[in-house]
């Protein structure tokens, strides 16, 4: 048949990055990922990437790689029209490994996506066609954010991200310099687990004694400490979000039984694309907001993020600026990125992703 996998691939993805990105985890000068590929029997080729993260989600390249492998007579001869038992059947042989799980479903979606003459973003669901990112400021002195800050506004970003964690004193003053080199610009910040509970909440205090307002605190504190993003809920006056305390839907409903999180963070690289709209449909229906956010993608991974969130149309906020990040890659379809927003007119089959490893 011809939607049947002929073979899966994976081999490793090495980026650079224009600059180094620094969070309260760790810094990064390049990204170690994997490129996957799906090939099925009528020759279409369907493109995925893991974006291995050893400090979030306990991937590495290596890791990921061997995964994969070891799929790879899993998925052989599976029809790819069936693609939710299709990838109920991969996490059965294979716990654990969230990158890997998701670059083989970005590659598959795609495919399927491909070889049927459906773009992702209608198969989601077709809402919109476009959505504006925001841009992630990394770790710095006050001087090297506020800078950062107004070279994306000149770049023509209206959203901006602040990672914090440097401590409450520096990241209040590198707040103010934000605010002051981005005068109109929504900001929010992201702690990556980097605070306790009281820290977060005099964090968010502080900033609003600067008459500064924020649209999101994310991740203030440790990822399983639900009771601690709880407290610093009901007492910081500004939105949390839950981003590492996420992985799965079943994170997604402690969350919400919790009462831990104004917003839930999608990250397709940690969920993959089957477990994104499950954990979308858990927020959708307690009445939480929903964010979609990214690792250091390039193009082909995070091509399947644009879809999802066009195709949904339900984010509040959305973090999709990793290509930013990243020096330029060689690689065709995924998107058209005008400034800050991403369009998927024009896709005619799944990503729309084209590529040629070199």
């Amino acid at each position: 048949m011809s939607t049947t996998i002929k073979d899966l691939r994976a081999e490793p993805l090495d980026l650079p990055l224009k600059e180094p990105f620094v969070i309260a985890t760790g810094r990064k000068d390049a990204a170690s990922n994997v490129l996957v590929r799906v090939e099925l029997a009528d020759g279409t080729i369907g493109w995925g990437e893991v974006s291995a993260t050893p400090y979030t989600s306990g991937d590495t390249q290596a890791t990921a790689i061997a995964a994969l492998d070891h799929l790879r007579p899993v998925v052989i001869g599976k029809d790819v029209r069936s693609w939710r038992s299709l990838l109920a059947e991969t996490r059965r042989h294979l716990r654990f490994q969230a990158g890997a799980h998701s670059g083989l479903e970005i590659a598959v979606f795609d495919a399927f996506g491909k070889a049927t003459g459906v773009p992702l973003w209608q198969l989601f669901g077709g809402v919109k066609a476009a959505v504006e990112t925001d841009l992630t400021l990394s770790l710095g002195t006050p001087e090297e954010t506020g800078t950062a800050a107004g070279r994306a506004v000149r770049d023509g970003f209206r959203k901006i991200k602040i990672k914090v964690g440097m401590g409450v004193a520096i990241d209040i003053a590198r707040v103010i310099a934000v605010r002051a080199a981005a005068p109109q610009c929504e900001l929010a910040l992201d702690a990556n687990q980097a605070f306790t509970p009281k820290q977060a909440v005099e964090l968010a205090h502080r900033v609003a004694a600067e008459g500064i307002e924020l649209s999101l605190l994310e991740q203030p504190v440790r990822r399983d400490d639900l009771a601690g993003m709880r407290h610093v809920r009901e007492h910081c006056g500004v939105p949390v979000g839950a981003d590492e305390s996420v992985f799965s839907p079943e994170d997604a409903i402690r969350v919400v039984r919790e009462g831990a999180a104004d917003v839930i963070n999608i990250k397709v690289a940690k969920a993959g694309l089957a477990g994104a709209l499950d954990i979308a449909s858990v927020a959708r229906a307690a009445n939480v907001d929903l964010m979609i956010g990214c690792m250091m993608e390039s193009k082909i991974g995070l091509a399947a993020s644009v879809h999802l969130a066009c195709g949904l149309g339900c984010f509040t906020h959305c973090d999709l600026d990793s290509i930013y990040l990243l020096r330029p890659f060689a690689c065709e379809g995924g998107f058209t990125l005008r400034g800050a927003e991403f369009s998927v007119e024009g896709i005619t089959g799944g990503t729309g992703i084209t590529y040629e490893p070199h």
